[in-house]
């Protein structure tokens, strides 16, 4: 900066501009550390669960780690700043730096002092770690969203090409991939491409396939200036910052919406030591699974029952429907001819159609969802399409006469099946108690 270069003295303009910034700064930090809470709004409240596909989670868990970069970034940028207008400050009262003749030290330790760099200099220094700070935070910031593109191009393939569903609801696979992602555009593997040009027309087409990649990723919005920093500097401590800096901002965001979204998230406590004995085995009550005790801006998330304690004759019993039960219901309609099921062309014939067609939507419900209460399994129930008047979750609902069971304490529990690559899984969607 020019102002640098001058003397300074106490006719120099102060840096009102600066302390203008770091209000402005300070204002986009919260921000950040707020939106956090704007996105779990945006994508769960607002949003309903059930339209949840891989497009819709890496996109917000993407944009998650997106605001948690920027957020370290911009902090430490920040502290650095505020380090520089503090020295910026103190020479701007005292511009000649230390006073060696009023300093009472012995001769070595005044030598030492001499030695080493005055106020202009340590400015300099300061101005160029907060610039530099500043630049690495936007660097990284391209990288998280080039990682994005390829992670969301991944997945892509691996559900709508080669149909495997399966992994891409793999939590271990999904964050073991995002890592690697995150450092391949970071450069951690580029010494695999060391290797001399060679001429054919395989590494023609692999050519191709990495310029299609080097712009259809973003690469080539930040790998120069990635290069310059690698090349100018020592390269194993930037990337083992850079490594470290993108981890950190990976596991702040899992443990974020580990706290609130419940599948598929590692929610990692490091200063809770509380050990539970075998707790894997035990169940522990959710209040987001009782109707009754839910507020308008929450969520179900798989399913729940009316209340805690039942004074109705009956259960109601809501399934919420996410995206991966379509993949079994479409396998199920295909089997049961009902995807092409045509209407008839008399309309004498059309009351029968839509008895029949309501018979066997009925039928693929109840092959998608399974309940049990107290290990009795309820058959051929009647469901209902529902949008929840609290969460605005679709699902399905159904009501389940429950006075012939005994007083006392009752267990529910509901299963829904899902086709993974011609394989039929059972899993747990909710199990909760009553009275």
């Amino acid at each position: 900066m020019e102002k640098q270069h001058l003397k300074i003295s106490n006719k120099n303009y102060a840096p009102v501009s600066w302390q203008l910034e770091f209000l402005i700064a300070g204002g986009i930090i919260f921000s950040l550390y707020t939106s956090t809470d704007y996105f779990k709004h945006l994508f769960l409240l607002k949003y309903p669960i059930s339209n949840f596909d891989y497009a819709q989670v890496l996109l917000f868990f993407g944009t998650y780690v997106l605001t948690r970069v920027l957020l370290i970034g911009f902090g430490l940028n920040l502290i650095l700043r505020t380090v520089w207008l503090a020295y910026y400050a103190i020479s701007y009262w005292y511009p000649d730096d230390v006073n060696y003749e009023k300093l009472k030290l012995n001769f070595y330790q005044k030598k030492h002092h001499q030695t080493q760099a005055n106020a202009k200099e340590r400015l300099l220094i300061l101005d160029k770690w907060a610039n530099l700070s500043f630049s690495i935070t936007i660097i990284f910031t391209f990288i998280v969203f080039s990682s994005i593109i390829v992670l969301l191009f991944i997945q892509f393939i691996l559900a709508e090409v080669l149909g495997a569903y399966w992994l891409i609801n793999n939590a271990i696979f999904n964050y073991a991939s995002a890592i690697i992602v995150l450092l391949l555009q970071l450069g951690i593997f580029d010494f695999i491409i060391k290797k001399k040009h060679q001429r054919g027309a395989f590494f023609k087409i692999g050519d191709i396939l990495y310029k299609i990649y080097y712009y259809g990723s973003g690469l080539f919005f930040y790998r120069r200036e990635l290069l310059v920093l690698r090349t100018n500097g020592k390269n194993w401590l930037l990337l083992s910052f850079g490594t470290g800096y993108l981890l950190l901002a990976l596991f702040i965001s899992i443990n974020q919406i580990g706290e609130f979204y419940e599948a598929g998230t590692f929610n990692v406590n490091l200063f809770d030591d509380r050990i539970t004995f075998n707790e894997s085995k035990n169940y522990i009550i959710d209040y987001r699974t009782y109707e009754d005790q839910l507020g308008m801006e929450e969520v179900f998330f798989n399913g729940g029952i009316q209340s805690q304690y039942i004074k109705d004759n009956y259960l109601k019993v809501f399934v919420v429907h996410h995206r991966k039960h379509d993949w079994y219901l479409k396998y199920v309609r295909d089997s049961l001819n009902l995807t092409t099921y045509n209407p008839p062309k008399s309309d004498s014939l059309r009351k029968l159609y839509n008895e029949e067609r309501a018979r066997l939507d009925q039928q693929s419900l109840n092959r998608l969802l399974k309940v049990e209460i107290d290990g009795h399994e309820y058959k051929n129930l009647n469901w209902d399409r529902y949008k929840h008047f609290k969460t605005k979750e679709q699902g399905y609902l159904t009501y389940i006469m429950i006075d012939t069971l005994k007083k006392g304490r009752h267990q529910i529990n509901t299963y829904t099946r899902n086709r993974y690559t011609g394989d039929v899984k059972l899993s747990y969607s909710f199990s909760v108690p009553f009275l």
